[in-house]
């Protein structure tokens, strides 16, 4: 009868101990898992951040050269009507 306790005994300490490594087991591959995850979330917030200043630097740039190039169309528009203006002055007169 006491081989048959002491047996039971030593089934029961050797599943304890399983179940307690294999709860550890899961505990180290969820904090793992966690970690990866947020790494990558953190990885692709940092390049959508990193994509998103790009894209503003370009419409910047555009708006710029936009800009500059209607300025310098104005300008060439003002000198053609005012050569325009001086060669009906001429004819006119």
């Amino acid at each position: 009868m006491v081989d048959v306790r002491e047996q039971v005994h030593k089934q029961y300490l050797d599943t304890q101990d399983m179940a307690t490594r294999s709860m550890h087991a899961w505990n180290e591959l969820m904090v793992a898992t966690t970690d990866m995850a947020f790494d990558v979330v953190l990885k692709n917030w940092n390049y959508s951040r990193s994509l998103r200043n790009s894209a503003d630097q370009a419409v910047e740039d555009a708006i710029k050269t936009q800009h500059r190039l209607s300025n310098e169309m104005l300008q060439v528009w003002q000198g053609y009507t005012n050569n325009l203006q001086e060669i009906v002055t001429k004819a006119v007169k």
